[in-house]
């Protein structure tokens, strides 16, 4: 448990953010705190979404504790790993309970993962107002099980599949930061015409080996004469750097090679088009900044989400998808040249993507993501306020 900078920590309202540690997770809670003016914040996260949040609250003056719960996936084969995951989650919602006992939150709400299960019944069994936010399209295992018994289900895709119970939905969207909201709003009409063509190239929050291999290759083999109109932005795998960049090297490609890119948005400005995954945050961002994309699923993501996410764009003209699996090399190549060479069709995909986010908007009352969900969590904690007095 850390604690900084508590001095007027209970003289506010208090939010309780619970996320599984990976940054889909982790990052659509940073937008949110963003907007949660006058509140103190209790994280529960695990070990990795711990270094997130000490990183991002290091960098702001708000009051704030992070609890470390240990849970891995009951979903494993393995009866005995079953059981021990069943183990964690009994002593994380034991620990939720004491939390909620000495820390007194009015919400708590959680952003999927199974870090988020001892908290949520928690917070069920002390009576505290919880929601329950959903990045996908198709909801996750953990998040469909809390749904039953949390007060609210934000969901970020209007037709997110799987849902059971309807009574307690509202569409939110996924939270980005705002440098994504800002890119959406640049003429991008304008910046297609400049030289080079820029291709961001990043596979999550942890980089992609296909990306870094196959898709390097991939571009490496084009035609000089697109070779030589483009440049590459790509993050790579620490291990994998000085390999991809001899390879553009080699090829006399213009090319910016990391292994993290510290603000991801500023590559987004300059970007003509976006090679990625399709998580929950990143085509959070791509609908934001309006930036037209290749997705490429990660093949073995839970319930195939990623696909899911993906096909969602694809469906309404606002992106393309390439199956890694049942798609060659050959395939992806002439995808690239078509779109380099017919420019028009990244703009038809930015205007859609335009009257998307715009429609998705009007869900909202036009606000943002994260501001709808603050000030819905806020009429919560009012709400709370005047119902109850005691905890547990």
């Amino acid at each position: 448990m850390r604690n900084y900078n508590m001095e007027n920590y209970c003289k506010e309202k208090i939010l309780m953010l619970v996320a599984g540690g990976t940054g889909g997770h982790i990052f659509p809670s940073f937008s949110l705190i963003s907007k949660m003016k006058n509140y103190s914040f209790v994280i529960v996260t695990d070990q990795r979404g711990k270094v997130y949040y000490e990183k991002h609250f290091g960098k702001k003056s708000l009051n704030f504790k992070i609890f470390t719960h240990k849970v891995t996936s009951p979903s494993n084969k393995k009866l005995i790993l079953k059981i021990f995951s069943l183990f964690q989650i009994l002593i994380s919602l034991l620990k939720s309970l004491l939390i909620i006992v000495f820390q007194k939150p009015n919400v708590v709400i959680g952003f999927g993962g199974y870090p988020t299960v001892g908290p949520i019944l928690a917070a069920k069994i002390c009576n505290i107002p919880s929601i329950i936010h959903e990045q996908n399209a198709i909801i996750g295992r953990a998040n469909k099980l809390l749904s039953k018994i949390s007060n609210k289900l934000a969901l970020s895709f209007a037709d997110t599949k799987n849902i059971e119970d309807i009574n307690n939905i509202i569409f939110n969207g996924n939270p980005v930061r705002h440098e994504f909201e800002e890119i959406g709003n640049i003429d991008y009409v304008k910046s297609i015409s400049k030289k080079p063509f820029t291709i961001l190239i990043f596979g999550g929050s942890l980089g992609s080996s296909y990306f870094s291999k196959q898709l390097t290759s991939i571009i490496c083999s084009l035609p000089n004469e697109i070779k030589k109109e483009i440049k590459i932005i790509q993050q790579t795998r620490e291990e994998e750097l000085e390999t991809v960049r001899n390879n553009y090297r080699k090829h006399e490609i213009e090319a910016e090679i990391s292994s993290f890119f510290q603000n991801i948005h500023e590559k987004f400005k300059f970007a003509n088009l976006i090679i990625t995954r399709s998580g929950g945050s990143t085509v959070a961002e791509i609908l934001a900044s309006c930036r037209p994309a290749i997705f490429v699923p990660l093949p073995n993501s839970f319930d195939n989400h990623q696909f899911e996410n993906a096909k969602f764009f694809e469906a309404k003209n606002c992106g393309w998808v390439f199956d890694q699996i049942n798609n060659n090399k050959n395939n992806f190549q002439k995808l690239i040249k078509d779109i380099f060479k017919n420019p028009k069709k990244l703009i038809i995909v930015n205007r859609n993507i335009r009257k998307l986010s715009k429609a998705l908007s009007k869900l909202r009352n036009n606000k943002t993501p994260s501001e709808f969900l603050s000030d819905f969590i806020l009429k919560m904690t009012n709400n709370q306020k005047m119902e109850t007095k005691d905890l547990c």
